[in-house]
Order: structure tokens, then C-alpha cells, then sequence
């Protein structure tokens, strides 16, 4: 078991060691997803750690293994994920305000297969629940019809893991793309 921790501004260094992991990914910050095709000043790691600074909510959650950070989950309202909502596999499947969405995950290799991602799902599921969501998405790849099933492919999650949580398909416009999941939440939306 590992303990889920938001990142914060005092975090960052955890996850900056993090994203240095990350292989083919590791310039990305998580930032990939946010933006909207336009070039942005400063590298991703300036605009991820200006944007963890500037942010109310926390934009995605740490596990750690006592104090050594093993893992990430990037968690927000949908609409903060430009990219995510232009994309042919992965926009939105109807108008339904208060989505939250969880794009990306990351695990250390030595961590890998031990659960690490499914408790970060359902902490990322609390998270928006916590703060009014009335639905979470994730856009999963599905192994059994994917060439994706690699460390970097599946970097969004899996169909299984998605499922096991209580997510349900509502899109697969791909037969071999990224699948829209969601889970409905138990909490009314903040006013």
C-alpha cells in the first residue's frame, strides 16, 4: 500500500524527480494533454511547475513509498485538457458539466504491476468527487485490440484497470485507439 499525497508546491522536486523517469515521456511534464497546439513561453517543466503554484485545486496526486515518491496521476475538470478535448479518440462524448478527466498516469519500473496506478485512480476519483465532480473520465487503452500496450503507450491506463474501478466504456470511435471511460460520481457538484 502506498500513501497518496496531492502535489503541491512543496511537492515539486518529487515530482520533477518523477518526470525525470518518465523515459520517452519525461520532457512532457504532464503538460502534453493541456495544451492547445500553440507555442507556449518557457519549457513544459516552467509552465507545470508555474501552473502547480498558481493552482487552488491540485493538478494530480503522489504515491509514496515512505518518503520516496513511486507514482503519479494527473487529475482536473476536463476542460483544463485542451488536447484531450479536441481529440478524435478522446473529446467529449456529450455536454455533461462537471467531468473531471484522468489522463495520464506514471509509475517507477520497480513499482510496476503492484497496484500503484488502481490506488491512484481511486484517490484521483475522490479528488474530483471532493471537489464537485459530477462524472471522472480516463481514456484508457484496451490491450486486447492495442499495439499501445507498452511502458509509454499506456500511459493513460488500461480498459481493465478503468473497469475494475467502476468506469464503464461510453466511446471507442477507434478500433484500435484510446477508449473514453467514465464513472459517475457520488457527489453532488459545488455550486
Amino acid at each position: 500500500m502506498v500513501d497518496i499525497r496531492p502535489l503541491t508546491a512543496g511537492r515539486w522536486d518529487d515530482f520533477a524527480a518523477l518526470c525525470r523517469q518518465m523515459g520517452p515521456n519525461r520532457s512532457c511534464w504532464c503538460m502534453w494533454w493541456r495544451e492547445d497546439g500553440v507555442k507556449h513561453k518557457g519549457t513544459a517543466r516552467q509552465r507545470a511547475e508555474s501552473l502547480v503554484q498558481r493552482s487552488a485545486c491540485p493538478i494530480g496526486l503522489l504515491a509514496y513509498e515512505g518518503d520516496e515518491p513511486v507514482g503519479w496521476v494527473a487529475v482536473s475538470p476536463r476542460e483544463d485538457y485542451p488536447r484531450l478535448q479536441a481529440g478524435t479518440e478522446t473529446g467529449p462524448v456529450d455536454d455533461l458539466p462537471g467531468v473531471w478527466a484522468v489522463p495520464c498516469f506514471f509509475v517507477v519500473e520497480d513499482r510496476r504491476g503492484q497496484g500503484v496506478a488502481k490506488e491512484l485512480l481511486a484517490a484521483a476519483v475522490r479528488l474530483a468527487e471532493d471537489h464537485g465532480a459530477q462524472a471522472v473520465e480516463g481514456v484508457p487503452v484496451d490491450p486486447a485490440t492495442t499495439r499501445r500496450h507498452t511502458a509509454s503507450g499506456t500511459y493513460t491506463g488500461t480498459t481493465p484497470m478503468f473497469l475494475a474501478a467502476g468506469f464503464r466504456e461510453v466511446a471507442r470511435r477507434s478500433p484500435r485507439g484510446r477508449v473514453v471511460m467514465r464513472r459517475t460520481t457520488r457527489r453532488e457538484p459545488k455550486p
